[in-house]
């Protein structure tokens, strides 16, 4: 929106209840917005469709805004598969450390130990042996819990059991457990009296979630940020902390790569770094002589609402239920971008495996997925949100595929695997991901940055 390259000026939207038009200029713009689920089919069906881990309604925007800006994103391969109580999505978290419960096989046998040898084959002794890890302070990383858990499955061992029985024997933790759901994820203890699950008298299973892609919780994904001035090497700080490669345009949250274990708290305490940092980059007169044309926000407008016009025009062709020769809805393109990803991309239905020959048919698919958005349809206001959530999705996508294609290695074995490249790679690629879409032409850059470890070295 201005005619100076690489600098923000602010942003356009929709009234979601009037459909109400409306542009916010600015000197500085700061994205928080969500990361994304359901990019990847989930292992909810039908009417449990939108039964998630991460929230449903966190579509990517963080990304899809920051990418369309042309700013650098980091880390966008490394998204992250949760393990969690079946069909509910339970977190598993407070169990294992509240209440002491450990996991089984579907034999009543501890398996874990069992897949430590290949792993360490996989990733060395540094990230798995317990005896190197505690020496660098590192503990073992989730993913690898996950690889064990989907390769006792894999080998006919299942269903993987979370071993309740014992600690329900005790009358408070037992009040503990059922709490632990019915303060965070309701629909667990809901699942459970609705199917008579009792976990005193049964260990209920766990499952593997799909992969969700996300800057905060424990995942590095989104832009390529300044750090701050007191810890960061002088090539990764430009000037103002939690600014993007885009001048005046900022990050927290999701948002931000690099970051990972920024959970709620950090989050929000990223969004005041930010916010006072913007608020210098005003100061400092570096946001001054922005213009903006009546014709931009015109054609910006005519852009956002097209889907509803694209509807208006075509509504009455439909030969079918919704099928209509001339135009998909959200929920079609939603469909196949999940197909998509969860096939060519690593996604439950393929034991998150892929190689390089599945993602460049995954890109070459979400290519013809872009051009066929440009005939999407919305119906009403509710729909054309739809639609914008899809095309950030579609986005974020895509910039995953680039990501996941260019590092060469498996890094995090337990949450995706490269086939054709199944070994960690610490002398080829024990660097930070960094990739750049060209807004005008649509292209991708991608590049290595070096990874400095500022915390928690060893001694």
């Amino acid at each position: 929106m201005i005619r100076k390259e690489n600098r923000v000026a602010g942003a356009v939207g929709f009234n979601v209840r009037t459909g109400d038009y409306h542009v916010f200029k600015s000197k500085t713009v700061i994205v928080a917005a969500g990361g994304a689920s359901m990019i990847f089919k989930p292992r909810s069906v039908g009417e449990g469709a939108g039964r998630v881990w991460y929230a449903p309604w966190s579509s990517g925007s963080a990304y899809g805004l920051l990418i369309e800006a042309g700013a650098k994103m980091m880390q966008m391969e490394n998204r992250i598969v949760l393990a969690r109580f079946k069909d509910g999505y339970g977190p598993v978290g407070a169990y294992f450390l509240h209440l002491k419960t450990y996991t089984q096989n579907g034999l009543g046998e501890e398996y874990e130990s069992k897949w430590w040898p290949q792993l360490m084959e996989m990733v060395g002794k540094e990230y798995l042996d317990p005896e190197v890890s505690h020496r660098s302070h590192r503990p073992i990383p989730t993913c690898l819990r996950n690889h064990a858990f989907i390769s006792e499955v894999n080998a006919g061992r299942g269903p993987i059991h979370m071993v309740t029985m014992e600690a329900f024997q005790d009358p408070h933790l037992e009040e503990i457990g059922w709490h632990n759901f019915l303060g965070m994820t309701v629909g667990q203890a809901v699942l459970w009296a609705a199917t008579d699950v009792d976990p005193k008298n049964e260990n209920p299973e766990l499952t593997t979630s799909e992969p969700y892609v996300m800057g905060s919780h424990a995942t590095g994904c989104g832009a390529w940020c300044s750090g701050p001035e007191d810890l960061s090497p002088p090539e990764y700080f430009w000037g103002y902390n939690r600014m993007t490669s885009v001048a005046g345009l900022f990050g927290a949250g999701d948002a931000v790569g690099g970051t990972p274990h920024a959970f709620s708290s950090g989050s929000f305490t990223e969004g005041r770094l930010a916010a006072k940092a913007a608020c210098q980059y005003i100061d400092d007169g570096k946001a001054e002589g922005i213009q903006i044309s009546d014709k931009q926000i015109n054609d910006l407008k005519e852009t956002i609402f097209k889907p509803m016009e694209h509807y208006k025009t075509f509504r009455n062709e439909i030969v079918a239920g919704s099928v209509n020769p001339h135009y998909i809805n959200p929920r079609q393109g939603l469909d196949r971008l999940q197909k998509l990803m969860d096939e060519y991309c690593g996604g439950v239905t393929v034991n998150y495996m892929t190689n390089e020959k599945l993602l460049n048919i995954g890109l070459k698919k979400i290519k013809i997925l872009e051009e066929d958005l440009h005939k999407l349809a919305a119906e009403d206001i509710h729909e054309l949100l739809r639609a914008w959530e899809l095309k950030h999705r579609m986005r974020t996508s895509e910039s995953v595929l680039h990501h996941t294609m260019f590092r060469k290695e498996t890094r995090w074995p337990g949450y995706y695997y490269r086939g054709d490249a199944m070994k960690l790679n610490d002398d080829e690629w024990h660097v930070l991901t960094v990739s750049r879409r060209d807004p005008k032409t649509g292209e991708y850059t991608m590049e290595k940055a070096p990874l400095y470890h500022l915390v928690g070295k060893d001694e």
